[in-house]
């Protein structure tokens, strides 16, 4: 069975735009090259949609809804689907981080796992194993440093990656061993040359990222993409191209409060020393 055929529309509203995206199309005897007309897209870009791999933008609902004559079916399930909890955004928002160009990225609570030693990382996932959210952290390490070489050691060509992390985030979480040991990672992954790392510091609040962190996605062929989640497993992915671009704005206007590269580098090198004295 395809990837389309296998989708299950009572899965999630997005699940159920693509099913009806199908069902329409083939209740029509329509080809996907021919329905890629009138949404503006190839024949590739159609069997996407269709396995719930790309999601129908604003202007493509419209589209449909006015060529099919649908009674607003495709715009109305697409406005809802935007405002509920997305139950498959893990597995989408994994493969935006494998494939981006270019990814932008604001933490205000944690070291985002990018950015994580093993320790940090099991420091973290011990808390939610005792509060019953994490079965296996040894097994969830494991997973936090694929993503970590997925994302930062991509072959041939890794994303351009702009990290801004709120000083709150740098808060310890472990013992000063572990925390030196998370410093001086940081200074490390700061030199690699597809990232730049800033902090904005605490005098800088308030500010617009108070309220959350999110990730910003630039995608093959300059498709936008964002992700606003919480460690609650509740996120909510975000494909619309003008609300995506919003994303980046507000990263960019956040980061214009921030240290600069060099000024970052010295406050995690001070940290790193700090703590070195208390271990």
């Amino acid at each position: 069975m395809t990837a389309a055929e296998n989708l299950d529309p009572d899965e999630s509203l997005w699940n159920a735009i693509a099913f009806h995206l199908r069902y329409e199309r083939q209740k029509r005897g329509m080809s996907q090259t021919e329905v890629g007309q009138i949404i503006g897209v190839n024949k590739h870009g159609v069997s996407n949609a269709e396995a719930g791999r790309n999601k129908l933008t604003r202007i493509q609902a419209d589209r449909l809804d006015k060529a099919w004559d649908t009674g607003g079916l495709f715009a109305r399930l697409r406005r809802f689907a935007r405002l509920v909890h997305n139950p498959d955004w893990p597995a989408q928002v994994d493969r935006y981080k494998r494939e981006a160009d270019q990814v932008k990225i604001f933490y205000n609570s944690f070291v985002p796992i990018p950015f994580q030693t093993e320790d940090y990382a099991r420091g973290l996932l011990s808390a939610g194993h005792a509060a019953g959210l994490i079965e296996d952290v040894e097994a969830a390490v494991e997973r936090r440093m694929a993503h970590q070489a997925a994302v930062l050691g991509r072959s041939p060509q890794p994303p351009l990656i702009w990290a801004v992390l709120d000083e709150a985030a740098l808060r310890p979480m472990g013992d000063p061993a572990v925390m030196r040991a998370q410093f001086e990672h940081l200074l490390a992954c700061s030199r690699l040359p597809q990232v730049s790392l800033r902090v904005i510091p605490l005098a800088a609040a308030p500010h617009i990222g108070i309220d959350g962190w999110f990730w910003f996605f630039e995608l093959p062929g300059r498709r936008l993409a964002a992700f606003a989640g919480t460690t609650l497993d509740v996120g909510r992915v975000i494909d619309d191209q003008a609300e995506a671009a919003s994303v980046s704005v507000r990263f960019d206007r956040i980061a214009a409060r921030a240290l600069n590269e060099d000024q970052t580098r010295d406050l995690l090198k001070r940290m790193a020393d700090t703590h070195d004295g208390m271990a």
